[in-house]
């Protein structure tokens, strides 16, 4: 990604901690206001990454102070250089910064361009400081100014010519990959064609502004040629979907026999039956001898008591089963905080949601689920379901079904139909939210911004284009997830054109589609449905606040997902 960069710099307040040669840096302006320090804003594993630290000591204008430490950071894809920088409170402190991070410094090529990695772990001046080496220290640094400072420091020609080196080398690599070769395919050729010389044109050609799209979409088809060598991988994760494929062709031809005139009556009516919410997809158990399974076993599996333990059980008591899900953790997601977000840019865990989380299912079929309700009969949950909240315009249920792609995505064209994969999740109003709304006036920010959005979202696309969700994965760092999205894991997605919503009787139904979604996100959900079944992931959906009356934001709800198995995915509903 590449950014515009002006006179004046925007700064904003951040807090670095340094564990072993993991840096990273925190939405916290201050090291004791960090709540979660596993979840910083960004991470740089210092014995990985090509670095070089500089100290200055020359007064540079709009820095609190004089005490300045460059890290520069050198991109191996383009072989470009980007830099953190931060401001330390005295000299001292920017020695012991400077000798600490020195100490993993990697070495550089030529001109100051780094050249490819070889080695895990780089040479370099082994300096060390005892309080960032030693294993139960985490070493701080208080008030901390980060910005982010120009990237393009090479020849625009030299830049966008390496790039689309790159992306011929890595599809050269794909090509000749042994027995994992996979046949480019012509879309994916013609593309390659037409966007290095529209690259090499621009160079020669275009304006800054021409160079910098032409650079940003050099740098999306580079990704995209990856994520297509990354879908060759394994061959077991190749075949993901196909036995689906076969089920479904299966019930096509039941149906058709079915539907024929002497069909019995009874068998048409039984391939159309409705299913309760939950039939496809298991909640995982209680841990044994816990207080959620002693009030599990003293109330019935879909009753009110049950729901609520559910939600207010912590994520200890509940087991870890493949192909299972439970309420989420809110507090995982961090979400923005006021006064004045804009500049700040602060974040924090969520409150507890909005909605309890009462079903998930996991479909597939030749074409998307358009109605829950065509599928599911709709819960009634007596003293859940049939209260009034007091205000027409909130149901007590909030149904959020979502459609991922069933077959290869195209990069020319958004197929809006076919093989889904649908995910319908049921949410009922959590009993604080009932609360609040008996006072509207006194409600929390989030309960009244969910109000809004209840209120308007039907009418007002703007409005309803507020609709966030995120996605979690735990301890990516260990799974086989291709080391590129990474970066992206927990980054708020805003549903806009990909949404639709639907009142209904006594739920709101939210609908994303994301087939509409752009090519690249498209492709990286796809890609990553082999691999789900590898991981346990957390999924959470918010209302976007924008203003200092709508913060805090709060989770509306959220499902944690465990070890998802796409191949046992319900058909025969």
């Amino acid at each position: 990604m590449t950014h515009h960069y002006h006179s004046t710099t925007f700064r904003v307040m951040r807090s670095f901690t340094l564990h072993g040669q993991i840096l990273c840096y925190h939405e916290e302006p201050h090291p004791e206001q960090i709540t979660n320090p596993s979840k910083p804003r960004a991470r740089l594993n210092l014995a990985k990454t090509e670095t070089i630290a500089e100290m200055h000591s020359k007064h540079k204008q709009g820095l609190p102070t004089d005490h300045l430490l460059t890290i520069n950071i050198y991109d191996p894809v383009i072989r470009n250089k980007r830099k953190w920088e931060m401001c330390c409170i005295s000299k001292e402190e920017q020695v012991m910064w400077y000798n600490a991070i020195r100490a993993s410094d990697g070495p550089v090529g030529d001109a100051g361009v780094a050249g490819s990695p070889t080695h895990d772990h780089h040479e370099g001046t082994s300096l060390q400081f005892p309080n960032v080496d030693s294993g139960n220290n985490l070493f701080s640094v208080n008030r901390k100014m980060i910005h982010r400072s120009p990237s393009m420091e090479q020849q625009e020609d030299v830049l966008l010519t390496r790039a689309a080196e790159k992306a011929v080398e890595v599809w050269m690599e794909k090509e000749n990959s042994g027995n994992n070769k996979k046949e480019m395919s012509t879309s994916t050729m013609v593309l390659l064609f037409v966007t290095m010389n529209v690259a090499l044109y621009y160079v020669r050609n275009g304006s800054e502004q021409t160079f910098q799209a032409t650079l940003f979409f050099m740098n999306a088809f580079v990704l995209y040629v990856v994520m297509e060598r990354t879908g060759t991988k394994s061959t077991s994760k190749q075949t993901k979907g196909k036995g689906l494929k076969a089920k479904i062709a299966k019930k096509k031809k039941k149906v058709m026999e079915t539907d024929e005139i002497n069909a019995p009556a009874i068998e048409i009516e039984k391939l159309h039956q409705k299913i309760m919410p939950g039939s496809t997809m298991p909640r995982s158990a209680p841990v044994k001898n816990t207080e959620l399974e002693t009030k599990l076993q003293n109330c019935g599996a879909n009753s009110a008591e049950a729901l609520r333990a559910y939600a207010e059980a912590p994520t200890e008591s509940i087991q870890v089963q493949p192909h299972s899900y439970v309420q989420t953790d809110s507090s995982l997601f961090n979400l923005r905080i006021g006064p004045n977000y804009k500049r700040n840019k602060q974040k924090a865990p969520s409150a507890p949601a909005l909605y309890d989380l009462y079903s998930m299912d996991f479909l597939y079929d030749s074409a998307a689920l358009k109605n829950v309700s065509d599928k599911f009969k709709i819960p009634s949950i007596p003293g859940i379901t049939d209260v009034s909240t007091g205000h027409a315009h909130i149901p007590p249920m909030l149904v959020i079904n979502t459609w991922l792609p069933g077959e290869e995505p195209s990069v020319f064209a958004k197929n809006t139909d076919g093989d889904t994969y649908s995910i319908p999740m049921v949410f009922v109003l959590s009993k604080d939210t009932l609360e609040q709304l008996k006072d509207i006036d006194t409600a929390s920010p989030g309960v009244k911004l969910l109000s809004e959005w209840c209120r308007r979202a039907e009418s007002e696309p703007d409005f309803k284009g507020r609709f966030k969700c995120m996605g979690q994965i735990e301890d990516i760092e260990s799974t086989s997830i291709p080391k590129f999205i990474h970066g992206y894991n927990g980054k708020p997605a805003l549903v806009t054109k990909s949404g639709t919503f639907t009142r209904h009787e006594n739920y709101i139904e939210f609908t994303i589609n994301v087939n509409y979604w752009a090519f690249l996100a498209r492709k990286g959900l796809h890609s990553l449905m082999p691999y789900f079944q590898d991981f346990i992931f957390n999924v959470g959906f918010t209302i976007e606040a924008r203003h200092d009356e709508e913060m805090p934001e709060v989770l509306l709800g959220g499902c944690r997902i465990m070890n998802l198995d796409p191949d046992k995915a319900a058909v025969d509903v």
